[in-house]
């Protein structure tokens, strides 16, 4: 055999080989376990400037302030870009505290087990994935009563007894926030697509100060698929409550318009009407309302 023969050979060989090595390096990347991650600011400087590039030279287009919290979108060695009010910004990195949490795991068991879980679950709650927003928040404080009590305030109080009657049905319950801090509309509607949420409910309250008899409950949606989710659970709540009915609206609000999640806007009531806000301060109002919701989620699931 001639020299070029062995050299083609070899040459054959060595190509294979290396094709192989590379086929088991993608097989076992593949079969390991990933973690996606997402990193957000927490706003420690008081009165932060916000610039337009990463860089003191740059001009500020705003301030932040703590307790704040902003969704990362590029780090460099001293500065994060950050979703700023749906433009975007830089910070330093000096002034911010950075937190970064796994949210999906690839190969942990508990992830397979629920994936199996929810191939086989019931029609229903059971095993549904519900992201609960409480509205405002944080600086944001949204409208004010008649007792001069913040939105915000009532929003985390009735987010928390509905998520006790949704765990109470076997739902999988996350909160946008637990506290009163700020949160950006951006997070709250990317939150729900990573957590892949059958539904997103934000709640709020509803303010006419200059017509404090307007009362009743409405509930809003963006896209056309949402319709029917909007009026089960409306009609779920009225039906609970007697509250009267305001009807369902498609609207475009960003907190349903960059969710590509099913979502609702819930205005439970008006804070401006001293006999809706009686209402909203107690628990029994509470539990009517989520009993409503869960009773509307539950017939939405399964249809």
């Amino acid at each position: 055999m001639s020299n070029i023969e062995l050299n083609w050979l070899e040459g054959d060989y060595l190509r294979k080989k290396v094709l192989i090595v590379i086929l088991l390096i993608l097989i076992l990347s593949l079969s390991m376990s990933f973690v996606i991650y997402a990193k957000e600011a927490y706003i420690n400087g008081e009165q932060l400037n916000v610039r337009s590039g990463p860089g003191t030279a740059f001009d500020a287009i705003g301030k932040v302030n703590p307790p704040d919290v902003y969704p990362i979108l590029k780090e460099t060695e001293d500065w994060v870009k950050i979703d700023y009010n749906g433009q975007t910004g830089w910070v330093s990195k000096d002034y911010v505290t950075i937190e970064e949490s796994d949210l999906i795991t690839k190969d942990n068991p508990n992830n397979s087990q629920v994936n199996e879980q929810r191939s086989i679950i019931p029609p229903g709650l059971h095993g549904k994935v519900i992201v609960i927003d409480p509205g405002h928040g944080g600086r944001d404080v949204g409208a004010i009563s008649v007792s001069e009590d913040f939105e915000s305030t009532y929003t985390l109080k009735t987010a928390k007894v509905l998520a006790e009657f949704l765990e109470a049905n076997g739902a999988i319950v996350h909160f946008t926030r637990e506290d009163d801090r700020y949160i950006t509309l951006f997070s709250r509607s990317t939150f729900a697509n990573t957590v892949h949420a059958d539904a997103f409910l934000s709640i709020h309250y509803n303010s006419t100060p200059e017509h404090p008899e307007v009362a009743g409950v409405s509930t809003f949606f963006y896209n056309s698929r949402d319709q029917s989710l909007a009026e089960i659970v409306q009609d779920g709540i009225i039906t609970e409550t007697g509250m009267e009915n305001r009807g369902i609206k498609q609207a475009d609000l960003q907190v349903l318009r960059t969710n590509h999640r099913p979502g609702i806007l819930l205005e439970l009531g008006f804070l401006s009407n001293q006999q809706e806000e009686n209402h909203i301060r107690s628990r029994i109002f509470l539990e009517a309302v989520s009993t409503g919701v869960v009773t509307g989620l539950q017939q939405y699931f399964q249809n």
